[in-house]
């Protein structure tokens, strides 16, 4: 390798590494830095929820238990008829006023809103987590159920 290489390479692969750090750097700070890397998106396998008809017949026989997964503000604003609120964001401080309607065999039927909404499989975790091993995800519940024109509870009523 001849002298010239020799001090020209080490210079050039700092300038390249000195301007990928301060790339890095400036994405960091930048309020709209993109991501280095997106997280996948889990994939749910359409055998995890039932379909609006199966819920339907599910509230219409009673033989079921509706759980909205939604924060008591979003639940307050209406929600599917009969459903009772239990967060998934604050399930422990909640839990205990739902606990004496549930045995572990009781069906329930859990749902959020929103096709992306994370809300119920985080309350069907607790709620297994709990020996509550019945139950059953409506995929984007609250929408689905009121665009079909179900039965709901308009906001302001509990």
């Amino acid at each position: 390798m001849n002298a010239w290489l020799r001090s020209t390479l080490p210079q050039a692969l700092g300038v390249v590494l000195l301007g990928v750090a301060a790339g890095l750097a400036g994405n960091r700070l930048s309020p709209r830095g993109l991501p280095l890397m997106a997280p996948p998106k889990p994939v749910r396998p359409v055998e995890l929820f039932i379909s609006l008809e199966q819920a339907k017949q599910m509230w219409s026989g009673g033989a079921a238990l509706f759980l909205d997964a939604r924060e008591p503000a979003d639940y307050a604003a209406g929600h599917i008829g009969n459903a009772l609120n239990l967060p998934a964001q604050s399930f422990a401080q909640h839990f205990g006023a739902i606990a004496p309607l549930l045995t572990p065999e009781t069906e329930l039927v859990l749902y959020c809103d929103g096709v992306e909404c994370e809300l119920s499989h985080r309350l069907q975790a607790s709620l297994r987590e709990g020996g509550y091993t019945n139950t059953h995800l409506l995929l984007n519940g609250w929408t689905v159920w009121r665009q079909a024109g179900l039965p709901t509870t308009p906001g302001g009523k509990k």
